[in-house]
């Protein structure tokens, strides 16, 4: 006879909140246990936030075609480091880290430029290097 199906329906934005904030599937079964006396078991929540389409990676962010311009947009108009840039897109509701957008940056064929203060360094050279006349080596016409 197989067992019962225990009803979570109930329960799921409970469920689904706590596991997005990072508590473990064991926990959740505990906390349903002590707060609802409902026996579940690991496994059940787990396979129920697999059922409702619940995961705790954001796999879209490397296939969304939105982010990608958005990216591209703070990048070359906003000129924005990765930090801003992050700050800005999980501000805007995007769950991306650190590491993900460096890698779809890269991905973009966007790469991460001098800092204004190395251009002006290496500007301010060039322009001593223009003034600055270079010694001829002998024999050679001026």
């Amino acid at each position: 006879m197989p067992r019962q199906q225990i009803n979570l329906e109930p329960y799921r934005d409970e469920i689904i909140a706590l596991y997005h904030h990072g508590i473990s599937s064991d926990s959740i079964s505990r906390t349903l246990e002590n707060c609802h006396n409902i026996q579940v078991k690991e496994r059940t929540i787990q396979s129920r936030l697999r059922k409702w389409g619940i995961r705790k990676r954001h796999q879209t962010t490397t296939g969304d075609e939105v982010l990608h311009a958005r990216i591209k947009m703070l990048f070359i108009q906003d000129r924005l480091t990765d930090k801003a840039m992050l700050n800005m897109l999980q501000k805007e509701g995007y769950g991306i880290s650190e590491r993900t957008l460096r890698r779809l940056r890269f991905k973009l064929g966007l790469h991460a430029r001098a800092s204004d203060q190395e251009q002006h360094q290496d500007q301010g050279h060039m322009e001593k290097e223009m003034i600055a006349p270079q010694p001829l080596a002998e024999g050679q016409p001026v």
